[in-house]
C-alpha cells in the first residue's frame, strides 16, 4: 500500500475533503485531469486487457518502404504462337497467288529469219565448208569470214615443226573480207575452235603449217573492200575427227558461227 510523501505530513491541508491522487491497492493509477483547453492524458489499461493492434496498412504498403508499384500482367504465351501462325498463313496465301499468276503467263517465240546476220546477236545455222558468214567487230565494222578448207592431216611449216606424240596437225584455212571499215581486235587464233568427234573443244596450237601463213601471228589486218587469207593450226589426237569448226568474233567474246566438219 502506497504512502503519501513525508513532506505532506503535519501541514494543514487547504484541499478539504478531496481524494488523494495516489491510487489505493485495489485501484489502478489514474492520470490527473487536465484543465480546460488541454488534451486528455492517456488512460491506463485495466489489468488483463491487451492493447488493440495498430490499424492494418492499405494494399501495396510495405513496412519501411512506400506503396508497392502495380504489377503488370504478362501476356499469355499462346498469344505469340497465334500471331506466328497467322503470319505463316498469310505468307502461304500470298505465295500461292504468285504461283498461280506465273502459271498463267504465256511465252511467245518469234522465229529468226535465216538470212539474218550473226552480228545481230542471233546464231546462224551451221554451214558447209566453203560457206561465208558476216560478223561485226567491237567497233561495229562488218566483215565476212569464209572457211575455205580443212587440211587433215597437215604438215608443219618446216622439218622442225612436228606434232606431239600421238597427235596430228589439222589446218583450217580462212578468208576474211572487210565490208565496212577495217576489223579491229580480231585474232584468228582466238576466234577459231575445233569441236572433235569426242565432244571436246580444241584451241589453236600457234604452229605454222606448210603453204599458209598464220595471218599476222593470228591478228587480222585488212582494209575496206580488201581480202586476206590465212590459216590456224590445231593438234588433235590421232583417233579424233573434226566434227565442227566455230568462229567467234571479238576474239572469242562476240557472236559465233560454225561449219560442219569433214568428220
Amino acid at each position: 500500500m502506497s504512502q503519501p510523501p513525508p513532506w505532506g505530513q503535519g501541514q494543514p491541508s487547504d484541499q478539504g475533503d478531496q481524494p488523494s491522487p495516489w491510487p489505493s491497492a485495489d485501484q489502478p493509477p489514474a492520470w490527473p485531469s487536465a484543465g480546460p483547453g488541454h488534451e486528455q492524458p492517456p488512460s491506463w489499461p485495466t489489468p488483463g486487457q491487451r492493447e488493440p493492434p495498430p490499424p492494418y496498412p492499405g494494399p501495396g504498403y510495405t513496412y519501411g518502404y512506400g506503396p508497392r508499384p502495380p504489377r503488370f500482367r504478362r501476356r499469355p504465351r499462346f498469344l505469340g504462337a497465334i500471331i506466328t501462325l497467322g503470319v505463316i498463313i498469310v505468307v502461304g496465301v500470298v505465295v500461292g497467288n504468285l504461283g498461280k499468276s506465273h502459271e498463267n503467263v504465256s511465252v511467245s517465240v518469234t522465229p529468226v529469219p535465216s538470212g539474218a546476220s550473226a552480228s545481230a546477236g542471233h546464231q546462224e545455222p551451221p554451214g558447209q565448208i566453203g560457206s561465208s558468214f558476216e560478223l561485226k567487230d567491237g567497233n561495229g565494222n562488218l566483215y565476212r569470214v569464209t572457211l575455205i578448207k580443212v587440211i587433215d592431216p597437215a604438215n608443219g611449216e618446216n622439218q622442225f615443226t612436228v606434232p606431239d606424240a600421238g597427235q596430228r596437225f589439222v589446218g583450217l584455212v580462212f578468208r576474211v573480207k572487210a565490208l565496212t571499215g577495217s576489223p579491229q581486235d580480231e585474232d584468228a587464233n582466238n576466234d577459231a575452235v575445233i569441236i572433235g568427234g569426242n565432244g571436246q573443244n580444241y584451241a589453236a596450237d600457234f604452229e605454222g603449217i606448210a603453204g599458209y601463213t598464220n595471218f599476222d601471228h593470228g591478228a587480222i589486218h585488212v582494209s575496206t573492200g580488201e581480202t586476206v587469207t590465212g590459216s590456224v593450226t590445231f593438234q588433235l589426237p590421232e583417233n579424233v575427227t573434226v566434227s565442227t569448226v566455230q568462229w567467234t568474233a571479238l576474239s572469242g567474246f562476240g557472236s559465233t558461227v560454225e561449219w560442219i566438219g569433214p568428220g
